[in-house]
């Protein structure tokens, strides 16, 4: 591929676009940077609430995906792929030096943005909580499928899991909550 087939890089799949790097064309890489370099920034941003150590972060994911592009799976997407790498960068992050918080922080929601009622507000803080304080397992995964709006096959790749363990967590997850959220609402 040369340069002026990028111009429309819409339309050209991620697949081919690796392939084009993997084969030396080195700059094709920029297209998956600018296609996908929002996406891994929120996922720090939101967690770390610094915008310098996100960005440096975010610039390792995409450093440690250039170095292991021979590792790519053609079976899976891009965009998974490059997920699990920023999601193991998060653990990373959070490991080191005993850091405490996890990759669920960035729950720390603007309501006043949303047009709901007090007792909406107050049911969806009631599930932020709950959220923040569910194992790592079932919060990694909820947060993928319903707030990156990942399917449930992106969230399988993005946590190196199978589909059906995706679907467990998914599962036990939204039990979890439901039953803390419906006890929270008895009570008051």
């Amino acid at each position: 591929m040369n340069n002026t087939n990028y111009q429309k890089e819409c339309t050209i799949p991620d697949r081919d676009i690796v392939v084009s790097v993997l084969n030396g064309d080195t700059n094709a890489y920029a297209f998956l940077v600018k296609k996908y370099q929002a996406k891994i920034y929120s996922i720090f941003a939101r967690s770390i609430r610094s915008q310098a150590v996100a960005a440096e972060l975010a610039q390792d994911v995409f450093l440690k995906a250039f170095e292991k592009l021979a590792q790519f799976s053609f079976e899976k997407s891009f965009s998974s792929w490059i997920n699990a790498i920023a999601i193991n960068t998060l653990r990373d992050y959070w490991r080191k030096d005993g850091r405490k918080s996890s990759f669920t922080d960035e729950l720390d929601t603007d309501y006043e943005s949303f047009d709901a009622t007090i007792e909406e507000q107050v049911l969806n803080g009631s599930i932020m909580q709950v959220i923040q304080q569910l194992p790592v397992l079932y919060r990694e995964a909820l947060l993928l499928r319903f707030r990156d709006d990942l399917s449930i096959q992106e969230v399988a790749d993005s946590l190196g899991i199978g589909t059906s363990a995706a679907k467990m967590r998914l599962k036990r997850g939204i039990e979890i909550v439901s039953a803390r959220v419906e006890g929270t609402n008895e009570k008051g």
